[in-house]
């Protein structure tokens, strides 16, 4: 099988190809967790900046290391990111930590 059958496959982005900052759900999670204990949330250590938040619709953030926005949206539930084409990448698990975070908090600290 070729390489371009098998990233099709996959289901894995082009950012996750490329060993991206924010290539993993865990990489996400551990951006969420330096955003978060961040007093300036748009500061040069934060890869991420929260630009939006719908509940249960979507989130649109700004990535740093790509220079653009990202919009992951919620399907039944369950978030994608539009950008990578992917639900495993650092921008669905920053995401995920940001729901979690308003379900427990009601409000979004921007």
């Amino acid at each position: 099988m070729e390489r371009k059958d098998k990233a099709r496959l996959s289901g894995k982005s082009q950012l996750i190809e490329n060993d991206h900052e924010l290539s993993t759900l865990d990489l996400g999670t551990m951006e969420f967790m330096k955003w978060l204990m961040e007093e300036n949330r748009e500061s040069r250590d934060c890869l991420i900046v929260v630009k939006d938040f719908f509940e249960n619709k979507y989130v649109i953030l700004y990535d740093k290391c790509i220079r653009q926005s990202v919009i992951v949206g919620y399907r039944e539930g369950m978030p994608w990111c539009m950008t990578c084409n992917a639900d495993d990448c650092g921008h669905v698990g920053f995401a995920i930590c940001l729901k979690q975070h308003f379900d427990r908090n009601d409000h979004i600290i921007y």
